[in-house]
């Protein structure tokens, strides 16, 4: 079979971006019958809301339109789900045998915002929504909470097929994140985010470090909000680097001994997760901490611990990690974070579940 992942946004976030193009990237590699494609309205301003609308209008039509052409050639749609898309309603009738993916706890997550256009969408997202998912063949999960919240709103599975596909990242034969072990004496801790959201939790570690482990360094890599921006600079055991280019994270991942996810995704109704930084910090050989689980590491995994928010906590993780080689570690997570590991297993299950009903 052949299979084409789409999705579709106005503004794609940079991780989506990359995610999709390392996927081509890794199909083309495999020789798998595998297409990837984004559309987006970016770079088309910002201008008033009738606009926005509008174009939001034209590039859902035109995306849907492509999608439904290429599933009459025959090919198999895996299509990241847009939660309060009616859009996606309509082409449901018309897109054949597809699949959909799914990333968050969509109606939690559209629960949780007090926006008016959230609660549109949240409504959309459970009349229209649910009806078009009901259709597909099957849906692609990120992570198993996430499986199970998709089945559990739909009212079981519905005889629908569900596999799990966790966020990946590409492994280089050699590894320039590897060439690097600046790791001195005083712990030195890393924090990184594009935007620190509420569901960072970075206030959770920051109410937790006044008087604990002084002798520790935490770097915080990223834009930081007031008023978090005030509370960090006052402690001394903070560094705050702003946004960096990936040279100087690298240089300054390389003196770190430990680097850190999320602490308050719960806000938003999720315990589990496979962020792209966890990732990033496994490949360059840093062991990872977290307020989270990921279902794509073995509960056994050294490399990844999930814990509170606590700083002394913390720091005695790096300490206990501190010996580990990096070469080590960035080998034991590979085959759970592979990309072109995560891309066969997926494109054989799917050949598996389609050639099923095909017999069926």
């Amino acid at each position: 079979m052949s299979y084409v992942h789409a999705a579709v946004s106005m503004n794609p976030l940079p991780g989506v971006v990359r995610q999709m193009a390392d996927e081509a990237s890794v199909a083309r590699e495999l020789g798998l019958a595998w297409q990837v494609m984004l559309a987006s309205g970016q770079g088309t301003g910002p201008g008033s809301t009738w606009g926005r609308l509008v174009r939001y209008m034209v590039l859902r039509a035109r995306f849907y339109f492509g999608l439904i052409r290429l599933a009459r050639q025959g090919h198999v749609i895996l299509l990241r789900h847009s939660p309060g898309d009616p859009f996606f309603y309509l082409a449901s009738f018309f897109l054949g045998r597809f699949f959909t993916v799914h990333h968050t706890l969509e109606e939690a997550e559209l629960a949780s915002s007090a926006s008016r256009l959230a609660r549109l969408q949240l409504w959309l997202e459970r009349t229209l929504g649910r009806r078009a998912l009901a259709r597909a063949a099957g849906r692609v999960c990120v992570t198993q909470e996430i499986a199970r919240h998709e089945a559990a709103r739909l009212g079981g599975s519905g005889g629908q097929q569900t596999l799990i596909y966790p966020n990946g990242i590409l492994y280089p034969a050699i590894s320039d994140d590897l060439q690097a072990d600046e790791r001195g004496a005083q712990p030195e801790i890393l924090f990184v985010a594009s935007y620190f959201f509420d569901w960072h939790g970075l206030d959770l570690l920051l109410d937790s470090m006044p008087q604990q482990a002084p002798d520790a360094l935490l770097h915080v890599v990223g834009t930081v909000p007031e008023p978090l921006l005030s509370r960090a600079r006052a402690l001394p055991q903070v560094r705050l680097h702003g946004l960096l280019d990936a040279h100087a994270l690298q240089t300054l991942a390389s003196r770190c001994w430990l680097g850190l996810s999320s602490f308050g995704l719960a806000r938003k109704g999720m315990h589990e997760a496979c962020t792209l930084k966890v990732r990033e910090y496994l490949r360059a050989g840093v062991a990872v901490y977290a307020g989270h689980a990921d279902s794509a590491l073995p509960a056994q995994f050294a490399g990844f611990r999930q814990g509170p928010a606590e700083w002394k906590a913390i720091v005695d993780h790096a300490r206990a990690m501190r010996d580990t080689p990096r070469a080590t570690l960035a080998a034991q997570a590979r085959p759970f974070l592979d990309k072109k590991i995560l891309l066969a297993r997926l494109h054989g299950e799917l050949e598996a579940v389609t050639a099923g009903r095909v017999s069926a």
